[in-house]
């Protein structure tokens, strides 16, 4: 049996479609991805897909899942839609399999791949920006991090990446530009902590079981936090999601309060 998933979009966008893969492949599909390749590079390595492409296949497939508004892509009587953003506030991972009737199917927690490598001892690795810098803080915040980072004894490593546009390395001592995805979750993967905002490296690194802290400003935790066991979310609770028409002072994206939230998961 052959499957089909279209999923067009970022890394995060991608990552969380994955469990759809392994379950289709748990149950017997051999699955394409018709997305973005480096995106889904990963799943192939740790075989929740065959093979992933940017092209629309000429195979014939037993099975199609496209998640996408465009009810005339891969139009048949096989053909499953999905939209790709809840009309309520669920998990996007739980809506996705509630969608496919995949409710009760378990589905990995940590991303397994066939990489060994060696953890740098108190190495945290920060990713100060993402794609949209609605959802990014100040520059300054992270400097003001990276200070009490160090006096907790860790070593502080910055990576940025193709949609950090916005993310100046001058500010920033420290830091590596990471674009393909393997050498990307290879450098994860030596970090004993993670520290970032809502993005796709975020979404990979706690996907990875890193330690992970994952600041969310404008965007919404309950439908969008990362898979994984090991991830703490932070944000300031009295302010309400507003992605993506954000308010203008973005109070949940305030230094002093992230920087008192980390803090204190630091003395806990």
């Amino acid at each position: 049996m052959k499957a089909l998933v279209y999923r067009m979009g970022g890394l995060g966008d991608s990552l969380l479609v994955y469990p759809v893969l392994e379950i289709l492949t748990r149950k017997g599909y051999e699955v394409t991805v018709w997305g973005n390749p480096e995106y889904f590079q990963l799943a192939e390595k740790s075989g929740f897909c065959k093979k992933s492409i940017f092209y629309e296949p000429a195979d014939q497939f037993d099975r199609i899942i496209v998640f996408s508004k465009n009810r005339e892509l891969l139009h048949n009587h096989k053909t499953i839609y999905v939209e790709p953003l809840p009309d309520k506030r669920i998990w996007i991972v739980k809506y996705y399999l509630k969608k496919l009737n995949f409710e009760r199917e378990s589905f990995s927690e940590k991303l397994k791949l066939p990489f060994s490598i060696e953890k740098s001892d108190k190495l945290c690795i920060i990713h100060p920006s993402s794609g949209s810098q609605k959802k990014n803080p100040e520059p300054n915040f992270f400097l003001q991090l990276e200070k009490f980072i160090e006096n907790c004894g860790y070593k502080v490593l910055y990576i940025s990446g193709p949609a950090e546009k916005y993310f100046n390395k001058a500010l920033f001592k420290n830091s590596i530009y990471l674009e393909d995805i393997t050498e990307l979750t290879k450098t994860l993967l030596q970090a004993s902590l993670y520290i970032g905002v809502d993005s796709g490296v975020s979404h990979l690194s706690s996907y990875l079981g890193i330690s992970s802290i994952v600041i969310f400003g404008p965007t919404d935790p309950v439908v969008w936090h990362p898979i994984g066991k090991n991830v703490t979310v932070i944000r300031d609770e009295n302010c309400q999601p507003c992605f993506p028409n954000i308010c203008t002072d973005r109070q949940c994206l305030r230094r002093e309060k992230l920087i008192e939230k980390i803090k204190d998961l630091f003395r806990s």
